[in-house]
């Protein structure tokens, strides 16, 4: 990201911030929400000043809403301020979905190895529905799975699974090659 540090400052101003406890994110988020109009996860903003680890480069999505939030159009308009080269090519793609921006009735497709592909759709407060499962017996159609975060390269974590009213516990898989695939189908 360009010149991180400075725009970090800037968020840090502009709310009023010391942005070193985690109450600090919330007020941040909401401050941010209460401006644009737009949300920005705690978790999203913890990873963005480096307080949560599994750290990825930010979306351009993200840096819109920070540079709407410090009084600029978009992510370009705040770089050139800085007096930098406005060229977003910085940013690492990354396929990574944060749950925290989805809406509820959003379906996912996810897949990793050995040959596993989950259909999912968001009932909200980070639960997923499994529609349709191809290749696993540990994870079944029906299931509710409570998961975070969603990205290619990284194992698939549901914190809670539960079958027909039961709680399984936690699960874990793609321990070892991540997701190969993560997409938003409707």
């Amino acid at each position: 990201m360009a010149n991180n540090n400075e725009i970090l400052c800037r968020l840090c101003r502009e709310a009023g911030l010391g942005m070193s406890q985690s109450s600090d994110f919330e007020v941040l988020s909401q401050a941010i929400c209460d401006s644009t109009g737009e949300k920005l996860g705690v978790n999203t903003l913890k990873r963005l000043f480096g307080f949560k680890t599994g750290r990825v480069a930010p979306r351009l999505s993200t840096m819109n809403i920070i540079a709407r939030y410090l009084g600029y159009t978009d992510y370009e308009s705040l770089i050139k301020d800085l007096g930098e080269d406005a060229d977003i090519s910085l940013f690492t793609p990354i396929d990574c979905i944060e749950v925290e921006t989805l809406e509820p009735g959003t379906k996912l497709r996810i897949s990793y190895e050995p040959k596993r592909v989950l259909t999912l759709t968001y009932t909200g407060d980070f639960v997923f529905v499994v529609d349709a499962v191809e290749g696993s017996r540990n994870i079944l159609a029906g299931d509710s799975l409570t998961i975070s975060q969603f990205a290619v390269g990284h194992r698939l974590v549901a914190a809670r699974v539960v079958r027909n009213g039961e709680n399984l516990g936690s699960y874990e898989s793609a321990k070892f090659e991540g997701l190969k695939s993560v997409e938003v189908i409707a």
